[in-house]
């Protein structure tokens, strides 16, 4: 897919070298001036920086990186979360934020905990026979049976109507046609209100608040894609990740099955060390000053995140995976007013879901020779994962 002029940021998220690439772009310099009114930001500071400016409003990255520039996708795209500024911003964060507090999540945790060994069981007994691919059957089954149930969705429609146009490896077609398809669903899903359960997401999206008001029919369908696809995508990557780096790097591993208090640390590293989301966006709505160039008004900011990841400036030794990191988070999740509201979330099903498949099978061994996905330029994660144990390997 051929990306606008100044977003060709995004072709070198589907090459198998991305990091080596990104390193590049950052000992060069930490913002670059590319055509079409894009500016790219490769270094920890100034990523920083960008998240927070105030300068900077809500970009278009995303909807860039599929090509939706009209369209249901494009209108969809500008009002999700990700895209709103000001009281708009505020007022619609603050309705679906109330999904996603603590004590909403800690509720969640039970079932997330169930959902993981049950996975991991199922795994640990099939690869004792033959090889399995953990991302299909382990880390995106669990993050997609999640949100199915926070969603209240039968589990028969959502896996006849929602989970194939996510399912690993059968991504294709049109850019951006499996969002297409998302947001059709929730269009007809959120046509008719009384069919999802009172305390589902999508019912609780729809609800008023004495203050903030109430989200529109587009914005409840706009904010549902996003919800879904973030938590499916980005947390899918997540557990993937974060089990290739540990069979990468033996000793870490070695080091997590004898201290599981360690897990939470195995994820914080694979998100600065393999972060699953590679980059956010910013526009310009007045002029800016950011690393020493600036930023026009009216101009693009795309904010590599996998690249301040890894800047040696920041971080020591920044192309090793090491647990003893001092216990400072990297921007994974971006920052600022736009910071994801679904990061705690995605945290715990990382953190439940290693420890299940640690206990389930400690005599699994990957195959750690992957290939990355190349059908999301904003998502790094592997195509899959196969892996064996016992009479298998």
């Amino acid at each position: 897919m051929p990306f606008a002029s100044g977003w060709d940021l995004y072709a070198l998220h589907r090459r198998a070298d991305l990091h080596a690439a990104l390193a590049e772009l950052r000992q060069r310099a930490a913002v670059h001036a590319r055509p079409g009114g894009v500016f790219v930001v490769t270094r920890y500071a100034e990523a920083e920086r960008a998240l927070r400016m105030p300068e900077l409003n809500a970009g278009s990255g995303v909807a860039e990186s599929f090509g939706a520039r009209a369209g249901p996708l494009h209108e969809v795209m500008t009002h999700w979360l990700m895209a709103r500024d000001g009281a708009a911003h505020e007022r619609a964060r603050g309705l679906v934020r109330r999904e996603f507090t603590p004590r909403r999540l800690e509720a969640l945790r039970p079932f997330i905990a169930r959902t993981a060994e049950r996975l991991a069981a199922e795994v640990a007994r099939e690869a004792e026979s033959q090889r399995v691919d953990l991302v299909s059957r382990f880390a995106f089954a669990l993050p997609s049976e999640v949100i199915r149930e926070m969603f209240g969705i039968a589990r028969e429609e959502w896996r006849a109507r929602v989970e194939p146009l996510f399912a690993p490896g059968t991504a294709g077609g049109e850019p951006g046609g499996f969002l297409n398809a998302l947001a059709h669903y929730f269009f007809e899903a959120n046509a008719k209100p009384k069919s999802a359960p009172a305390e589902s997401l999508l019912s609780r999206l729809r609800m008023p608040d004495a203050e903030l008001g109430v989200l529109s029919p587009l914005e409840v369908v706009a904010n549902a894609v996003l919800l879904v696809s973030a938590a499916i995508d980005t947390t899918t990557g997540l557990i993937a990740n974060a089990l290739l780096c540990l069979h990468r790097f033996p000793e870490q591993l070695a080091h997590v099955r004898e201290h599981r208090a360690a897990l939470a640390a195995a994820v914080e590293e694979t998100l600065r060390f393999e972060p699953p989301a590679l980059s956010c966006s910013r526009f310009a709505a007045r002029a800016a000053l950011l690393g020493g160039v600036a930023i026009p008004a009216g101009a693009h900011v795309l904010i590599s995140l996998a690249a301040a990841s890894r800047d040696p400036e920041r971080f020591a030794a920044p192309d090793s995976f090491d647990l003893s990191r001092a216990a400072e988070r990297s921007l994974a999740f971006g920052g600022g007013r736009h910071v994801c509201l679904g990061a705690a979330l995605a945290r715990l099903e990382a953190e439940l879901a290693l420890g299940a498949l640690l206990r389930a099978a400690p005599r699994l061994a990957l195959d750690c020779d992957v290939r990355w996905r190349d059908d999301n330029p904003t998502v790094r994660a592997p195509r899959a994962l196969w892996a064996s144990s016992g009479a298998a390997q």
